[in-house]
């Protein structure tokens, strides 16, 4: 049975760089949750990136195996469908789709994995938090900065940055405002720039929900990802 909104909601509130993955010992794909297990796993879900013949987006993995995963998606995937799935520890899983639900599914890998080689993270730099994932969008923007406008092309985004495209990233001051169609208007600094382009910190972390829901409705322009 799907969980009811107010639950989906308590459940990306409590998503955070600090959450866990539930690891099975089974080698099997973790099975459709019942209802009453909702609650006891809402708090140990870990971020990371789907590819599929969809495009990017990001998905929540709630419960792993060294044969599968269930994670909470939000494109239209179906059962057959190829995916790949990139950690944060840069290890990308191959695998298709083997069972649905609203917002959830279950993959079975290609190959049994090392669980702890997948889920362990590089650590940060020094003086620097550890990056969130960051999925490819094309998306026009707008950019402030210093009281001057520039068009520009949201290149990619997460909950806590994104890459902008724009004509003279020279120009652009230390603190920026982005607009995005569809997102609350963002605040930020920016962390680096080149010829082309510019990396920006948001102020304020998005809501998980928001813009994992934003970016499964714009990926269309992006090349697909399809798992080999």
């Amino acid at each position: 049975m799907a969980s009811t909104p107010g639950e989906r909601a308590a459940m990306f509130d409590r998503c955070n760089d600090k959450a866990l993955t539930v690891v099975s010992m089974c080698d099997d794909v973790p099975p459709a949750p019942e209802r009453r297990s909702e609650a006891r796993n809402l708090s140990i879900l870990k971020a990371a990136i789907l590819r599929s013949a969809l495009g990017e987006e990001l998905c929540l993995v709630r419960n792993i195996s060294r044969g599968g995963l269930m994670a909470h998606i939000f494109s239209e995937l179906e059962v057959g469908d190829p995916v790949k799935i990139e950690f944060r520890s840069s290890k990308i899983v191959r695998g298709r789709v083997v069972w649905r639900q609203p917002e959830l599914m279950g993959v079975r890998f290609s190959q049994f994995i090392d669980i702890a080689e997948v889920l362990t993270e590089p650590k940060p730099r020094s003086g620097h938090a550890a990056r969130a994932p960051r999925v490819a969008v094309n998306v026009p923007a707008r950019l402030r900065s210093g009281g001057r406008y520039q068009a520009a092309a949201l290149g990619n985004i997460s909950q806590g940055g994104a890459r902008i495209y724009l004509s003279e990233p020279d120009r652009l001051g230390d603190d920026v405002v982005l607009s995005v169609v569809g997102l609350p208007v963002l605040t930020g600094s920016v962390r680096w720039r080149d010829d082309t382009s510019a990396g920006i910190v948001f102020s304020e972390l998005l809501a998980f929900e928001d813009v994992g829901r934003w970016i499964s409705s714009h990926n269309i322009g992006v090349p697909p990802q399809l798992a080999e």
